[in-house]
């Protein structure tokens, strides 16, 4: 679930690729594979009417994230597809991963790929450095968020998320038609979307409809370099969430700031395995589609 608003322009451009006609065999198609953070991911918090519920904005420099893998498969066969492992900086908007010339014209309802650490073989895309690859790769790591967090009275943070995690995803359904996987189009180019709901990270809920976005817990835990990490999360209790002064967290309201994690249970109950559970659900498809996941 996810309370990010697609840019419905975007997808409608992307849908409309679907029928322009490209130089396959008879009998298929090709197809087009992009990868998208959002608004969020070039604009930073608030987006939209998508903003932190305890004031916070924020603004990313750098969102790297390394997919490969891609794949589609009906009940009887896949198909053999080369999507090598590739790193991509959201920040800079929407992007060509993967294009396939010649794909079987059909419908292909199981359709997958996976967020993974990167390695030496990794492609870079777009502005990625070497120095970000080399980075990645020491760290282990398949996701990092960095960027900055501001508050109107506790100040500015400085934000680097490294999450060493590999989510294989399969069985997406669309965020176009709410159907299964894509349909290839004879004789035509379909571009479709991964696209990372970032949003996700900052949730303080994994059951509720609608959860809130929040950060408050998050600050709290910073070092006196200001810099928020994931072993700074693992700092925090969900059951005793405290502020940067040690006292109990509370809202606007006075309520206390409660985190409900995910009906199957953490590991550990701190924040940052909480955040590393709703990182787990961050890879969407064509918009809002849902997939399935298994985490490594």
């Amino acid at each position: 679930m996810s309370t990010r608003h697609d840019d419905g322009l975007s997808l409608l451009l992307l849908a409309l690729a679907g029928v322009a006609t490209s130089g396959c065999a008879e009998g298929a198609g090709s197809v087009e594979v992009a990868i998208d953070g959002e608004q969020a991911a070039e604009i930073g918090y608030p987006a939209g009417d998508i903003a932190f519920a305890d004031g916070w904005s924020m603004t990313f420099d750098h969102l790297f994230v390394a997919v490969e893998g891609f794949s589609l498969a009906d009940a009887a066969t896949s198909v053999p597809l080369e999507a090598p492992s590739t790193l991509v900086d959201l920040t800079g908007g929407e992007q060509i991963v993967w294009s396939f010339p010649s794909v079987p014209a059909q419908r292909w309802p199981n359709v997958g790929y996976d967020i993974a650490p990167p390695t030496s073989a990794t492609r870079r895309l777009g502005e990625v450095a070497q120095s970000d690859l080399d980075a990645m790769i020491a760290a282990g790591a398949s996701f990092r968020m960095m960027g900055t967090a501001s508050h109107p009275t506790q100040g500015s943070f400085t934000l680097d998320l490294v999450l060493p995690l590999r989510i294989e995803t399969h069985h997406c359904q669309s965020g176009r038609d709410g159907t299964d996987g894509l349909v290839v189009p004879a004789s035509a180019r379909y571009v479709t979307q991964i696209t990372t709901h970032l949003d996700h990270l900052f949730f303080d809920s994994a059951r509720a409809e609608e959860p809130a976005l929040r950060f408050d817990a998050w600050a709290a835990v910073a070092g006196d370099d200001r810099v928020i990490t994931l072993d700074d999360l693992e700092t925090q209790q969900l059951a005793d969430l405290h502020d940067a002064s040690g006292e109990p967290l509370l809202d606007d309201a006075g309520a206390p700031v409660i985190y409900e994690p995910p009906s199957t249970g953490l590991p550990r109950q701190t924040l940052g395995a909480f955040v590393i559970a709703q990182a787990i659900t961050i890879g969407h498809f064509e918009g809002e589609g849902h997939c399935e996941y298994v985490a490594r």
